[in-house]
């Protein structure tokens, strides 16, 4: 009777052992797709301006190229850029600021631009903005007045703004894509015309 109560104990404990090994394999998959392809709309929901530096490192996929982190003085801000896998080229480069402490370090995060250059128009813009919207919500603008270059943005979490441009550039008789996401925080040394669209 021992036996069996101890034999339906491991057994138990290696259930719960697989659900856990599967949650954390559903997870890193979530972040690169099966096919490769970067989702961009599924890839700007793993971050959130006020993210610690280690916390941006953890929601990268595992074979993201990183740069070393390197500051800007005259922003006086860590910058950290990013190439990631899969077709389209597409890149990130994330702001961090010091928290004005007197040992500078990245603290948290205060802007993310995440784009690519696509060779046909696999995205429209369209396709692009109602993605976004089902995800954020209703954008706060959207600029549809250029032909070349389009323009939306919306509320973002911590009081920041995402914004997409959309720009097509001709090559050739063949069309070049353009895509970019920016995420902006605002902070206490901006001043009202480099604050992001509102």
């Amino acid at each position: 009777m021992h036996k069996t109560k101890k034999l339906a104990a491991v057994m138990i404990a290696l259930f719960m052992l697989a659900g856990v090994t599967a949650a954390g394999q559903q997870e890193v998959d979530k972040k690169v797709p099966s096919d490769g392809a970067i989702d961009p709309v599924e890839f700007l929901k793993l971050f959130k301006m006020g993210m610690s530096y280690s916390e941006v490192q953890k929601a990268l996929p595992k074979e993201a190229d990183q740069d070393i982190l390197s500051y800007i003085t005259t922003e006086e801000v860590f910058l950290l850029s990013v190439d990631l896998p899969g077709p389209g080229s597409w890149n990130a480069t994330f702001k961090f600021d010091s928290m004005d402490n007197v040992v500078r370090r990245p603290e948290q995060l205060i802007e993310m631009d995440f784009g690519a250059g696509l060779s046909m128009r696999s995205e429209s813009f369209e396709s692009l903005v109602q993605k976004i919207t089902a995800t954020f919500g209703e954008p706060i603008k959207v600029d549809r007045t250029q032909e070349k270059f389009q323009q939306a943005g919306w509320r973002f979490s911590g009081g920041s703004v995402l914004t997409l441009e959309y720009s097509i550039a001709s090559n050739g008789g063949s069309n070049n894509i353009s895509v970019e996401f920016i995420i902006r925080k605002s902070r206490r040394r901006d001043t009202p015309a480099s604050k992001a669209i509102a």
